[in-house]
């Protein structure tokens, strides 16, 4: 058999016949997920779990898909079947991160908080690190208004994506933790490390944004139009997957529960940004006027 993982509890076959058709339908799966076509994925992957229902690598699995489908309740519910299934020395570091991504996207904090925290334990103890873990960590720290320690896990996982080459993650981390600056009062260290940010990260709309907002309060109105201008002309926001929404563009800054929920912006440069997008847009109208 070709499954990538082999452990205590994976895949048991009666026959050869069943053991085909697992493979086929988990090889369709991973083509399906890889065209981000998500929902025959969880299609495929209803038909291994009806196919080996005691395994619970299958459940893990499709819960992963799930939790990228944003079905956080049906996801969790097989991650807890996953583990009702899995021996009781085994540990699955994925499962528990994606059970904390899960829980993140109910709003439920404590319990991402939880499982993040067992997760980087577990991987504490084999002496492997986790950067995108730490990252969501410090996602939920943040979202419990801890932002010292919302800080200290972002430069963490900078630190470790920086010295795994994984450079696109360390800029991002980098900028996160800049941001927590400015919900702690500290606008010049924010500025500064936000800038740093952007030099490394020239197609980061994010990062001007949080610039020009801060320069705007500042009273460098002149500089802060200037930094909006240029990333909202010269940057072309991304999209995740073919035909989704488009994200990190100038437009969601003007959305304050997009700012605070998805982007996970502190509220108070959240609020500097509205502030100062409808002051600049003010501005403008009177140059109209006049």
């Amino acid at each position: 058999l070709d499954w990538d993982r082999q452990v205590s509890g994976a895949p048991v076959v009666q026959s050869q016949a069943q053991a085909k058709a697992i493979q086929d339908a988990y090889d369709a799966a991973r083509r399906a997920y890889a065209d981000q076509n998500l929902e025959e994925c969880v299609r495929l992957y209803d038909i291994i779990v009806q196919l080996d229902p005691e395994s619970f690598v299958w459940y893990e699995r499709r819960g992963q898909v799930l939790v990228d489908a944003n079905r956080f309740a049906d996801a969790l519910k097989d991650f807890e079947k996953a583990e009702s299934l899995t021996p009781a020395n085994y540990k699955s570091v994925g499962l528990l991160a994606n059970k904390g991504l899960a829980h993140e996207g109910l709003y439920m904090w404590r319990d991402a908080l939880e499982d993040y925290n067992q997760a980087i334990a577990i991987g504490g103890s084999i002496g492997n690190k986790y950067p995108y873990v730490l990252n969501s960590r410090g996602n939920v720290y943040a979202a419990l208004g801890e932002w010292g320690r919302a800080r200290d896990d972002y430069l963490a996982s900078a630190t470790i994506f920086q010295e795994s080459r994984i450079l696109s993650s360390a800029i991002f981390a980098q900028g996160n933790a800049a941001l927590m600056l400015t919900q702690l009062g500290d606008d010049t260290n924010a500025l500064r490390e936000l800038k740093a940010a952007a030099r490394r990260g020239p197609a980061s709309i994010d990062f001007r944004a949080a610039i020009a907002a801060l320069e705007w309060n500042q009273g460098e109105r002149e500089r802060a139009a200037s930094v909006w201008r240029d990333a909202c002309v010269n940057i072309r926001s991304g999209q995740i997957r073919s035909n989704g929404p488009n994200y990190d563009s100038c437009g969601d800054f003007a959305d304050k529960d997009w700012l605070l929920k998805i982007r996970r912006w502190p509220p108070r440069l959240t609020t500097l940004m509205d502030n100062f997008l409808q002051e600049l847009a003010a501005e403008e109208r009177e140059k109209i006027a006049s």
